[in-house]
């Protein structure tokens, strides 16, 4: 089980567990490459600034700095926003204790310094080969296929192929948002997926295979032209919003994977809706603005899994699909020119599996 703690203002998941769980043959080490944050992501010259003042000792100078840039960013486009969390990370995190629990101890000033070096090398040389493979060719024997679980390599304009008239109670999406990342990455050769522009995405018939009790499910970035997409989406499919979740990002220490600012924040969005008729799921029944708390993958957009908050809040939705899926999820219908690449045995077995 993914969840590892829950209250009615935070939930704190382990994606690294769940795959732990779901994949049975996955080795624990190299499982735990992926999810090694050990500290916040800083530019390096900043890291080895930072470090270099702690073993001085000066602490003094940390103090100021952190302020300055704290003033800086005064002028926050999701000021209320940042203020909750704040507020919830220090309520429960800090004061609360669930940091010296679930995330103990301090990165050393050496870690400080490498600023997540051996995890960047790591995924870049790791996803380089999942890359070449999935392009090259698909062969199931080479992927990880967690029970119950079905996929299908398309492209989203043939949905309507692949589930004909079926209806799902549950339809999680992780677009792929038009953003500077992807595109550098897309022009250095270094892959990242396939863009798709917001009324592309609107234009899918969400409405027509949602079961009449059945939930959407929506990541959203901190984009205010993304965020505004979301709300457009819902009145095109005929869907309210029963629910805003953050996802916040932590290390695994449970510090902040990076400061709060106007160009970059350490967590996002998951909105859920339901069809503006259906009256089995209100606000009441998921907590609205729930902070959902994990460490990270050092992959790309590998998000965590909503499988066990959708248990606990929704139960009983078991029909489910996943459009723009990268990774499979046991007893889910993954679709997506991308449904089970980061299902590859290199990301979990050691060589002599």
């Amino acid at each position: 089980m993914a969840i590892v703690y829950s209250s009615r203002e935070i939930m704190i998941l382990s994606h690294e567990k769940y795959l732990l769980d779901t994949l049975p043959s996955a080795c624990k080490a190299k499982v735990g490459q992926l999810f090694n944050v050990e500290t916040p992501f800083r530019m390096d010259a900043e890291a080895q600034a930072l470090a270099s003042r702690l073993e001085n000792d000066d602490y003094d100078s940390c103090k100021r700095r952190n302020k300055k840039r704290k003033k800086c960013d005064t002028a926050h486009p999701l000021e209320e926003e940042t203020k909750h969390l704040h507020k919830i990370y220090s309520k429960h995190f800090v004061q609360g204790g669930l940091k010296h629990e679930y995330f103990p101890g301090l990165p050393s000033h050496q870690q400080i310094r490498l600023n997540n070096l051996p995890l960047r090398e790591y995924v870049k040389k790791t996803i380089s080969y999942v890359d070449d493979n999935f392009k090259n060719r698909i062969n199931e024997d080479d992927y990880l296929i967690p029970q119950g679980a079905k996929f299908k390599i398309c492209d989203i304009s043939q949905f309507y192929t692949f589930c004909d008239e079926r209806k799902f109670d549950v339809i999680l999406m992780d677009p792929p948002w038009e953003n500077k990342h992807v595109k550098r990455a897309k022009l250095a050769g270094s892959g990242g997926y396939q863009m798709l522009d917001n009324m592309d995405i609107q234009k899918i018939p969400v409405d027509k295979f949602l079961s009449e009790k059945g939930i959407v499910v929506i990541w959203c970035s901190n984009n205010i032209r993304h965020r505004e997409a979301v709300s457009t989406w819902l009145r095109t499919w005929s869907l309210k919003q029963i629910a805003k979740l953050y996802w916040l990002k932590v290390t695994k220490h449970g510090e902040l994977v990076c400061d709060f600012s106007s160009h970059k924040n350490p967590h996002e969005i998951i909105i859920i809706a339901t069809n503006k008729y259906n009256l089995t799921w209100t606000t009441s029944d998921v907590p609205d603005n729930l902070v959902v708390m994990s460490q990270p993958s050092g992959i790309h957009s590998h998000k965590p899994p909503l499988s066990d908050l959708i248990d606990k809040y929704f139960p009983g939705l078991e029909r489910r699909v996943e459009l723009f899926a990268r990774y499979l999820q046991p007893n889910w219908f993954s679709l997506g020119n991308e449904a089970c690449k980061l299902n590859h045995k290199s990301l979990y077995q050691s060589c002599d599996n």
